[in-house]
């Protein structure tokens, strides 16, 4: 398995941009963005924000409104603190993380104290911290992943390259497929295919997610700096 580092350093105030299909439904946008660099916690930091909205079209059917916040080690996009808005209908929750990677323990809301894997990263770092790494098609790379008050040991698969066609444009990617063992977050029933621009900025241009009725597809359609 292969896991070199591509020294890759975000730009702060890069913005991508989404729209989220299902079949031929607009089902709403997503937004990632690297607001800054700031210090936390004595460590030098991306403070990245991830927005998944809902098409107000469909409000007669559901409604979503998601933010998360993280910040995220600049050295090796390990995250320090991650805090989560869920806003879905009549559904609602607020959680907070901190991270310690010395003692390999997470905090939950400043009272649940769960171990950790080394290296662990959410869900919203983890698509960073693959644009750093040289994706070779046939390679593996692991990944641990703490989400839902679980540690998961991911195995990211480097599938192939073809050209993918987005709203922004066609750009040439490689598909990176992650996978686990068992239940977990890309087990059966679930799972995501990443495709990553293979130019400078290794942008993901498209990430499919499966579902039980399909998949949905978040496609790059803006890019601002």
């Amino acid at each position: 398995m292969i896991t070199l580092l591509f020294l890759l350093c975000f730009n702060p105030g890069e913005k991508l941009e989404y729209e989220a299909k299902w079949s031929f439904l607009t089902l709403g946008a997503m937004t990632l963005e690297i607001i800054d660099t700031v210090n936390y916690a004595g460590s030098n930091c991306y403070h990245i924000s991830s927005l998944l909205t809902s098409n107000p079209g469909l409000n007669f059917l559901f409604t979503l409104n998601d933010t998360i916040e993280v910040y995220t080690r600049t050295e090796d996009i390990c995250p320090l603190y991650y805090e989560e808005k869920i806003n879905e209908g009549k559904y609602k929750s607020h959680s907070r993380l901190a991270f310690n990677h010395d003692s390999l323990v997470v905090t939950y809301d400043d009272t649940l104290i769960l171990e950790l894997l080394e290296n662990s990263r959410d869900l919203v770092s983890f698509w960073y911290y693959l644009r750093t790494i040289d994706l070779k098609v046939g390679d593996t790379i692991r990944v641990n992943i703490h989400e839902s008050q679980k540690n998961h040991e991911i195995f990211c698969y480097i599938v192939k390259e073809k050209t993918v066609k987005t709203p922004l444009g066609e750009f040439n990617a490689v598909l990176v497929t992650p996978q686990t063992q068992g239940k977990g977050i890309f087990g059966p029933g679930g799972g995501m295919d990443i495709w990553y621009s293979r130019d400078e900025y290794r942008y993901p241009v498209l990430i499919k997610v499966k579902i039980k009725k399909g998949s949905i597809l978040f496609k790059l359609k803006g890019v601002r700096h």
